[in-house]
């Protein structure tokens, strides 16, 4: 025998696996002990024509010494230790001559055989490489878990129990540490000049020192509810029939005195035309009742005798006509004959201040309630009572705003639905309530414990309804990682492990491994949403990626603990927290007796092999060999391409909603009503057109300040101090400029989109310095004043001194400073307060809000004997002019076009302006921002999907260490995503608001599925792509199954909502998580079977071989070297060993040192 591998090699290996020492590898104790049944190799285990361990083994096993059958080997599995007969048909005594190679040639034939052995032969390393992996030293944290199962399970569970707790501590305690907001939706662009313009607009009045003008009017004592702060608004409509018949004319005049008529209205909400009178409704019928009839006689027809007739006068009649337009739908024929539509409207008001003291809020409050608890049931039964006569559909503000608060909360009780599918399909598949129940409730735990750091540690102030949605997704994402780390601890319950620490510790190694790369990725992508300013997108982006991550930890650390105790306790017994069987069903775990003594793989009984799982066995023998077959498989990537294409068909077909986004769902009464009143109509002066302001002397409101994500916070106040109207140039400019935007050719004016009236169809603007000029020639021509009193624009120092002198009751002309100059402002005054008589004038009503005054040290005085100030400073004015958009029906790429076009409108005016007016600026109160943000969700859609599939691909790249696997796994994730945007077309949706901020999800949600199979073929210890496969989808295909479904499950819930939002949602997770199910399962496997790497093909460490390392093409693997070496081709066996390098003794016997000791390379 060989001495050198006696010494050098073999006793080594054998003490270190198996704490024996051997001194005889041919015969005697130390080649029987070894190779006996109580230790026997994982490649005797198998038949005839097989690689063995040992010939003597193969002569113990058979019955026979002829070894003409045995193939050249190695032994134990090694390349360390070879050996083939002496004849190429054995000799006769069965002897065996070690290391008999002529040259290295022949010991890479010996590889290469070894390398392209059968099926079975790969099975044998495999085997022997997962036996080695299962005995490796256990990790420290399932040491722990496996030796204090209590003790972890308590420590772990404290964690959670104290998430919980410290939130509802916080709670009692009135920390806001549940920030929730679900009256409203900021979608802000703090640093967009759309917002500070808008929010210096409609803050312009906050600063200290205005001005607050008043009439005789609002100071006279007057009636409550004499103004309305809201309506109830009712449409009437046929699908097929005409709405102004005799007959249906009358039973909407039933139903409006159904409303007039309740008691609370009456007495409490109505608005008051007089002290004792309710106002009646705003409706078609007061044409026929003769409040009219002072127009013309003909407008009073109480019995609808002359419908068409008074309806085709109301429709042409210049007093009539603009009012009568609000109740014209769009299809709608009115002449002297035929009066006919299908819909008409009318609303009742709402009166406001309501009697008593309470606060505004208060008396909201009130009003909400009576809407809520006293109209709706009116109305529902009129709804009822009236079906197949005529459709009601009804609406009111604030009705509106509080059902959408009372739907978005009561909806969340579908989450209780999710959850309780999730538990019991969790129960389902582990037999456990032990398990399912604390599984579920870490999820729930998990909530508080990201929130915690979401609120706490990073600061954030807002949970909105997009955050409450993160409780459906990380639902699904929950029970996914839990299916994976269960189904994986159950498979190895099918073999033998040195102790329970090895066995969780493999588990452990392989699980948590793949969960982090899908939660790494789905993270990942959630953060990419952070990128945008929108606070609800950028919060939810952040906080589900928390949820994730806490999920995660969750799922590594306190499921162990549960899965351990449950099989130390409580496997087995029949109670309310695990199975009840009569017999333990070996199919998913065999019972072992834990001791040192087991190392090696010991293969199931033929009889519990067959009780594997159904899913593993469907996986394995049938879905398997289908998306292989030769056939099948081209089929597969036909069927898929072909519905690819379609979906990608409807892509080309995606459009921008034009809308404002839908609340409720289209079925709902009120998403009925906000549906009419968007489209259903012809424009009016009712419309909720767009109006632009054209603002002096603010500048945009600032926000540096302000927290990330405090949507409340106010700004500060900016003032544009250059502004001043005092000078005759700035006064002048000002005068032409809106001379100019009243006069623009139509050409221009159709380019800015400026709507024109209905009678004279002049441009609607409001413009203050033409009716200021129009009323200073008036006062000038009062007789009081002198001859030489000039009060035409400008108004400069001599002018103004002159009419104050001329005004003494008014001025004290002893107070004002030498240096006072704002003689223009003191005319405004004058202007606006009607000569401080103080009046209820047209140019107040119109006007008072366009102007702001402030006091100023030293300048401002109080008029002579009236509570008014002259000597004021002017701060800010505004022009308003009305737009033909409907904001209802307003989407980007209409708006926004207009939008730059009133902005270089403006640059080129102020241009040409003095430096006193270059610091105004258009805005609108709300509709620019609103465009601005819709196409911001729609630029963030496509950016986190980008960043999204950016990152996946050199994560999925770096967790797979191949670059085949990762290009393969983000060209699926791209097609699902691709799938997914083409369903929002499929189902008649458009690309709005709701469905952009969804496809900020997809990336997110898409990649999971097929992460967990692309690192299951990494993990694959067998090195042929089917053998790859075969082992991804034994291993990993029961858990995508299965977190698929629970995701499914949750989402389907979501589809009952009544809010547009929750529906859309549902659909959407559905959808992505059906297509990931689909195309991971279905495509993306059957791809690895054509074309999925084998060996080291597209491996990153083979890439880094090639260029880093000294390692050559026709160098083989190395399959004992534990990873970290590999055989040269270019072996020298003349020389005697030295420093690693074989060769051949005096005895012409080869001499093999330890693998490492001839490795060229690492």
């Amino acid at each position: 025998m060989d001495q050198a591998i006696q010494d050098n090699w073999w006793p080594r290996k054998a003490e270190k696996l198996y704490g024996q020492q051997s001194t005889n590898l041919d015969t005697g104790d130390g080649a029987s002990s070894l190779y006996s049944d109580d230790l026997p190799s994982p490649a005797a285990e198998f038949g005839k024509n097989r690689h063995y361990a040992n010939p003597r083994t193969f002569e113990k096993r058979h019955n026979t010494n002829d070894f003409s059958e045995l193939k050249p080997g190695f032994l134990n599995g090694s390349p360390g230790r070879l050996w083939r007969p002496t004849q190429a048909n054995g000799t006769s005594n069965g002897s065996v001559q070690l290391g008999n190679y002529a040259s290295t040639t022949d010991l890479i034939a010996d590889q290469q055989a070894y390398a392209h052995s059968t099926d079975e032969s790969t099975d044998v390393e495999i085997k022997g490489r997962r036996n080695k992996e299962r005995d490796r030293e256990p990790l420290a944290i399932c040491r722990f878990i496996t030796g204090f199962p209590k003790t972890a399970f308590g420590l772990f569970l404290a964690f959670h129990i104290a998430f919980a707790v410290t939130t509802a501590v916080m709670v009692v305690l009135d920390y806001n540490i549940l920030p929730f907001e679900f009256e409203r939706f900021p979608l802000f662009l703090l640093d967009d000049d759309t917002f500070t313009r808008s929010r210096a607009w409609r803050n312009r009045d906050n600063a200290t020192g205005k001005i607050r003008r008043f009439t005789q009017d609002q100071v006279q004592a007057t009636w409550p509810r004499a103004s309305s702060i809201d309506k109830i608004e009712l449409f009437y409509e046929l699908e097929e029939g005409n709405v102004f018949t005799k007959e249906i004319l009358q039973t909407i005049k039933g139903i409006e005195e159904d409303v007039m008529n309740l008691m609370e209205y009456q007495n409490s909400f109505c608005q008051l035309a007089s002290p004792e009178r309710c106002a009646k409704p705003t409706s078609v019928l007061r044409y026929f009742d003769g409040t009219y009839k002072s127009i013309d006689p003909v407008f009073d027809d109480p019995n609808f005798d002359n419908i068409a007739k008074i309806l085709y006068e109301a429709s042409t009649n210049t007093a009539t006509k603009v009012d009568f337009l609000y109740f014209m739908s769009n299809e709608s024929i009115f002449n002297a004959e035929v009066a006919s539509a299908k819909l008409t409207r009318s609303y009742l008001s709402l009166g406001w201040p309501l009697n008593g003291t309470g606060g505004s809020d208060e008396n909201r409050k009130l009003i909400e309630t009576f809407l809520l608890e006293t109209v709706k049931p009116k109305l529902e039964d009129v709804i009822e009572n009236k079906k197949g006569v005529l459709d009601l559909i009804y609406t009111s503000r604030l009705l509106f705003q509080r059902s959408a608060r009372i739907e978005g909360l009561g909806d969340l009780v579908l989450a209780i639905g999710s959850l309780g599918f999730i538990f019991c399909f969790i129960w389902f598949q582990t037999r456990s309530l032990w398990i399912t129940g604390w599984s579920v409730l870490t999820i729930v735990t998990g909530f508080f414990g990201s929130n915690l750091i979401y609120r706490v540690v990073l600061g954030f102030t807002y949970l909105g309804f997009f955050h409450v949605l993160a409780i459906f997704i990380i639902l699904g994402i929950g029970a996914d990682d839990i299916f994976v780390f269960y189904d994986t601890w159950r498979a190895t319950g099918h073999h033998h492990y040195r102790s329970l620490a090895h066995r969780l510790s493999d588990c452990y190694r392989r699980a948590a491994g793949t969960m982090f790369v899908t939660s790494f990725t789905t993270m990942a992508a959630f953060m990419a949403s952070a990128t945008t300013p929108l606070i609800p997108i950028r919060t939810f982006g952040i906080f589900s990626g928390l949820l994730v991550a806490v999920n995660y930890l969750t799922v590594v650390t306190f499921l162990p603990t549960v899965v351990i105790l449950y099989h130390l306790h409580f496997k087995g017994k029949c109670c309310c927290c695990c199975r009840c069987r009569q017999k333990y069903d070996q199919s998913e775990e065999d019972e072992y007796n834990w001791t040192e003594d087991f190392y090696y793989y010991q293969p199931s009984k033929p009889s519990v092999a067959k009780k594997k799982n159904k899913l593993v066995v469907f996986f394995r023998k049938y879905y398997f060999p289908f998306v292989t077959h030769r056939v099948a498989r081209w089929f597969i990537i036909l069927l898929f391409l072909g519905a690819f294409a379609v979906f990608l068909y409807y892509v080309t077909l995606l459009q921008v909603d034009e809308e404002q986004y839908k609340i409720f769902v289209p079925s709902h009464n009120l998403g009925k009503a906000q549906d009419r009143q968007a489209r259903s109509f012809r424009p009016n002066e009712n419309d909720q057109f767009v109006r632009v302001y054209i603002l002096w002397g603010l500048g945009k409101r600032d926000y540096s300040d302000c927290h990330y994500s405090d949507y409340d916070c106010p700004g500060k106040h900016v003032w544009d101090d250059t502004f001043n109207l005092n000078s005759p140039p700035a006064q002048k400019s000002m005068k032409d400029f809106c001379t100019r935007l009243k006069t623009l050719p139509r050409n221009e004016s159709d380019h800015l989109k400026i709507r024109r009236d209905v009678l004279t169809g002049d441009l609607q603007v409001d413009c203050f310095m033409e009716n200021f000029d129009i009323y200073l020639q008036k006062e000038e021509d009062n007789s009081k004043y002198s001859n030489d009193t000039n009060l035409q624009i400008p108004l400069t120092e001599t002018k103004m001194l002159n009419f104050m002198r001329q005004n003494p009751n008014i001025y004290d002309m002893s107070m004002l400073s030498d240096t006072f100059y704002r003689y223009f402002d003191v005319g405004v005054s004058f202007w606006l307060t009607n000569g401080y008589n103080f009046n209820d004038t047209e140019d107040y009503r119109t006007y008072n809000d366009f102007i702001g005054e402030w006091k100023e040290k030293n300048y401002t005085k109080q008029v002579r004997n009236i509570p008014g100030y002259y000597g004021t400073r002017l701060r800010y004015v505004a022009v308003k002019v009305n737009l033909t958009l409907n904001d209802l029906r307003l989407g980007y790429t209409t708006g926004l076009p207009v939008m730059n076009n009133w902005e270089d409108f403006m640059n080129q005016e102020l241009s040409i302006m003095p430096p006193e007016l270059q610091g105004g600026f258009q805005l609108t109160r709300t509709i620019w921002h609103n465009l601005k943000v819709q196409e911001n969700l729609v630029l963030t859609a496509i950016t986190g999907i980008v960043i999204g599939i950016g990152l996946a691909l050199p994560v999925l790249i770096l967790a797979t260490q191949n670059i085949i696997v990762g290009l393969l796994a983000t060209l699926t994730i791209a097609t699902i995503t691709t799938c997914v945007i083409g369903v929002i077309p499929m189902v008649g949706w458009k690309l709005g608001v709701l469905t952009s901020m969804n496809l900020c999800l997809v990336v997110g949600l898409a990649v999971d599925y097929v992460v967990h199979l692309a690192q299951g073929y990494h993990l694959s210890l067998y090195s042929d792509r089917k053998g790859r496969l075969r082992d991804t989808l034994e291993h990993v295909g029961i858990s995508v199954l299965s977190g698929a479904t629970t995701t499914l499950g949750a989402s389907f819930f979501m589809m009952f909502s009544k809010i547009q939002f929750y529906v859309q949602f549902g659909i959407f997770i559905f959808s992505v998580v059906g297509f990931s199910l689909v195309f991971s399962l279905g495509f993306f496997t059957t791809v690895l079977g054509i074309i999925g790497p084998e060996n080291s093909t597209g491996s990153l460490t083979a890439l880094y071989r090639r260029c880093f390392s000294d390692r050559k093409e026709k160098d083989l693997d190395c399959h004992t070297c534990d990873g970290k070496g590999y055989i040269s081709s270019t072996i020298q066996i003349s020389a005697p060993v030295h420093n690693g390098v074989a060769s051949r003794d005096s005895s012409s016997s080869l001499t093999i040192p330890r693998p490492r000791m001839y490795t060229v390379g690492i």
